[in-house]
């Protein structure tokens, strides 16, 4: 019974949304969740790219085999597409030249979301002590800075009836009331009694609570990344 609650109250549209909130607290970009249309898409293939991680060699491998397959695909990256890598800069510009030329869309992952932490956090003050694992991002222009910040945390394909985000969704909950740190950070549901907490939540931890794809209802097929621990992970609704 208390599910159906949970799930009845969040699947009612909100007239006005709720304030949102990310993990940092860094300003959200003018559309969270954005939409790709038919006619962007152009009867082309879609790719989804996972956790590039600034990795560009495999990069480029990987989008050479997709034209090599069709000759102009669209492609759709999940975030994460910088930090742990040997090029994130170069992966960083890649993406930017694509998403300029109408050959790709990407959402923010986690790792985009930290990069954005550090950027505000310089730019309030010049003396901000960055870490020495983000002293690469000296180098980013304001460009970069406002690519980044552009990001949607979700993107909508209607017309292939898809949705991607980089981390996950919570079941039954409108897409106004995801928290956004779920969208980035989740792994795992945690079911919660309604009237003691807050029905399904998202939570990164692996030992809590189930992977959150395998109670996704649809309709939508969801495309996801950063639960890389699980290895690939799909069923009729879902791909990560």
């Amino acid at each position: 019974m208390a599910g159906f609650v949970s799930w009845l109250l969040a699947t009612i549209s909100p007239s006005e949304p709720p304030k949102r909130l990310n993990k940092y607290n860094i300003p959200l970009p003018e559309c969270c969740h954005a939409t790709l249309t038919a006619e962007t898409i152009d009867n082309r293939p879609v790719f989804v790219v996972g956790d590039v991680h600034g990795c560009l060699e495999e990069l480029e491998e990987l989008l050479q085999l997709a034209k090599d397959e069709h000759e102009n695909p669209f492609v759709v990256f999940v975030g994460d597409m910088i930090n742990k890598g040997p090029y994130n800069i170069e992966v960083l510009r890649l993406v930017e030249q694509m998403v300029e030329r109408g050959q790709a869309a990407a959402v923010r992952g986690n790792h985009e979301e930290s990069i954005l932490r550090e950027l505000w956090s310089l730019s309030d003050t010049d003396r901000y002590a960055l870490p020495e694992r983000y002293n690469w991002l000296r180098q980013l222009t304001s460009k970069d800075f406002t690519f980044l910040q552009d990001l949607p945390y979700t993107i909508s394909i209607p017309s292939l009836g898809t949705l991607i985000v980089h981390a996950g969704l919570v079941p039954g909950v409108h897409m106004l009331r995801q928290s956004l740190e779920s969208l980035t950070h989740m792994r795992n549901i945690i079911q919660e009694e309604y009237f003691e907490g807050r029905g399904l939540v998202g939570t990164s931890k692996l030992d809590k609570g189930d992977p959150w794809g395998s109670l996704w209802p649809g309709p939508e097929h969801v495309y996801f990344g950063h639960d890389a621990r699980r290895s690939l992970q799909r069923n009729g609704l879902f791909l990560c």
